[in-house]
């Protein structure tokens, strides 16, 4: 008759230690990649720190401009400042998401004028100021809601 002690040894085989480094390197492995995947560069948790330093802030255009910024707000959502140049009051404002961004510009866009529109930056525009800045910092001239009253009308009534 044999012990109950060796049929358990026997059914119960533990794993060999190459097997529980393997898993342990396994595990390792998907750990780093779920860590890479969240806050690696472009990971989803947010941005990379190499995007970051890319960006513009509110004083770093005003420098491209040729002006010194004074911080009008500092907010989660908006940073906007207003500098001088040439006698025109130039308005700059910096977003941390693309999605603040468009929100912004969508609300100023109603009040009309014009907006030079660049990575997570936007910089109001007046008509002398718009291909000076549209030369020294890119972007894109968006236009806001024309509120001049002209409108064509065709037919006779």
């Amino acid at each position: 008759m044999t012990a109950p002690d060796s049929t358990l040894a026997a059914t119960t085989r533990l794993p060999s230690v190459r097997t529980v480094l393997q898993w342990v390197a396994l595990v390792f492995l998907l750990v780093l990649g779920v860590v890479e995947l969240l806050s690696g560069p472009g990971g989803l948790a947010g941005t990379s720190r190499a995007a970051a330093a890319g960006r513009s802030s509110v004083e770093d255009l005003a420098r491209r401009i040729g002006c010194t910024a004074d911080i009008t707000t500092d907010a989660a959502d908006l940073r906007q400042g207003v500098c001088t140049s040439d006698g025109e009051e130039i308005w700059i404002a910096t977003f941390p998401t693309t999605g603040a961004q468009d929100a912004w510009t969508s609300e100023a866009k109603a009040y009309g004028g014009s907006y030079l529109v660049g990575d997570r930056w936007v910089v109001v525009l007046s008509d002398t100021t718009t291909d000076l800045l549209h030369g020294l910092l890119g972007g894109t001239v968006v236009g806001g809601v024309d509120h001049t009253g002209a409108h064509s009308h065709t037919g006779s009534g």
